[in-house]
This record gives C-alpha cells, structure tokens and sequence, in this order.
C-alpha cells in the first residue's frame, strides 16, 4: 500500500510539474514580448511612423524590413537587450540557485552512486567522450551499466517508476552504479572523485530519488529553475531569428 501512495504521489508531480513549466512559459513570454515591444515607439521617428507604408500597430518584431528601414533599429535594440540585459539577469539568477545549493549536503542516502542515468548507452557514451565531451569521460571513467532494468528498479523501484512516467520508452533510459561505493555507503575513492560527483546535483531540475538530501533545495528552487528554463529557450530563440533579420 505504502508504495502504491508514492508513486501515485510521484505520477501526480511529473503531471503537476509539466502543467506549471507551461504556465511559466507563457508567462514568461509575455513578460520578454511587452519589454522588446515597449522599444518600439522609442526606436522610431514621429516622420517614419507618420509616412511609412508599414501599419505601426500590426508590425511585428520577426518581420524582414528595407535594409534602410527604422523598424530594423528596433530588431537590433531587441537583440542587445536580449543579449546585454535579460541574458545576464538569467545568468545571475542561476549563480544565486547554485549559491543556495551550497547551504546543503550530501546525507549519503547513495542514491547517485547505484542508481545513475542517461539517455546514452555505454557505448555512445564512450564514444562521445572519444569525441572530446568532458562530462562523458568522465561518466564512463565511474560508472558501469546494469545488466538489465530489473537491478535497478529491485534497489529504487519508485525511482525508475517515475522516469518510466516521464518518457515514453523506459527502455531509452541507461542505469548505471558505480563500482567504488564502499558496503558502509562511503566513496572509497573520495579525494579522487569527479566534478559530476563533486557537482551533483547540479540541476534542480533532473528527477531526484525520494531519499536524496537535496529535494529540499529542488523544492526550493524549482519554480525559479523552471522560469529559468522558459527564458532561455525563448531568448536562444529570439535571438537566433533577430540575428539573421538584422544582417
């Protein structure tokens, strides 16, 4: 019964977490569009808006214009505040996150070190990290795949439950242990250890067993993150489509 109630618990949060992450996006949006819109008006000439063929109140910022034309100064004034302001205010908002991180620690529930995941297989991971990916080198330098799904889900069924309810196919999931936790739950290799141990968790955002210390700082900070989140995928967007609009 008790693990009924957990995963029903968990099943309800990915359902929760994906409704709010929409919110937030459109919220977010919003908030970009009326600073990059409220430029506008600043960027034109009483003459321009007054004997322009364009209508000033249908333009719309991701609109090719003349190459003389003075809407195109209001798509470079919304990239600059995309690329001067909002991404750095991003920016600091994530060290603040990763600030608050630190008031936490470990509490050796050893959650990351047998049950670690990747949508890679070990082979692709390998590989990747032939190819120069600093976190795969690392990754495969650790960690060794489990045989089969099942040895995982016998040590965290209510963990591999959620991710099950997060993709579409358990089976894209890779899980991994590593081989040098100690029978007392203690790294025997600890001063050697890597950043991605070192590090982890370094997203609030990832799926986090239910006994692992930092959901406090997950729950914490998870809105900002999600915000967070929203804003750089519309500001790396917007930016993409103004930088070949400006040319």
């Amino acid at each position: 019964m008790c693990y009924i109630v957990i995963v029903n618990t968990l099943q309800n949060e990915i359902i929760k977490t994906k409704k709010i992450y929409r919110e937030l996006f459109s919220r977010a949006q919003e908030a970009i569009d009326k600073q990059l819109y409220a430029l506008k008006t600043s960027a034109l000439c009483n003459h321009c808006k007054q004997n322009c063929d364009i209508d000033f109140n249908k333009i719309n910022l991701f609109q090719k214009f003349p190459k003389n034309c003075r809407y195109k100064f209001w798509q470079e004034a919304a990239l600059n505040i995309l690329e001067n302001k909002i991404s750095k205010d991003i920016y600091k908002k994530i060290q603040l996150i990763e600030k608050r991180r630190q008031c936490f620690s470990c509490g050796r529930c050893t959650s990351c070190c047998k049950l670690a995941s990747s949508e890679y297989s070990y082979e692709e991971l390998k590989e990747r990290a032939k190819n120069g990916d600093k976190f795969s080198k690392e990754f495969v330098s650790i960690f060794i795949p489990y045989k089969s799904i099942e040895e995982p889900q016998k040590i965290y069924p209510d963990y591999v439950e959620m991710l099950e309810k997060e993709t579409e196919d358990i089976n894209s999931i890779h899980f991994y242990y590593c081989p040098k936790l100690g029978k007392d739950g203690l790294c025997t290799d600890y001063e050697n250890r890597p950043d991605i141990c070192r590090d982890f968790p370094n997203n609030p955002l990832v799926a986090l067993p239910l006994k692992c210390s930092y959901n406090q700082w997950k729950q914490e900070v998870e809105i900002t993150a999600l915000t967070l989140h929203a804003l750089i995928d519309i500001v790396g967007f917007y930016k993409e489509k103004l930088q070949e609009l400006v040319k």
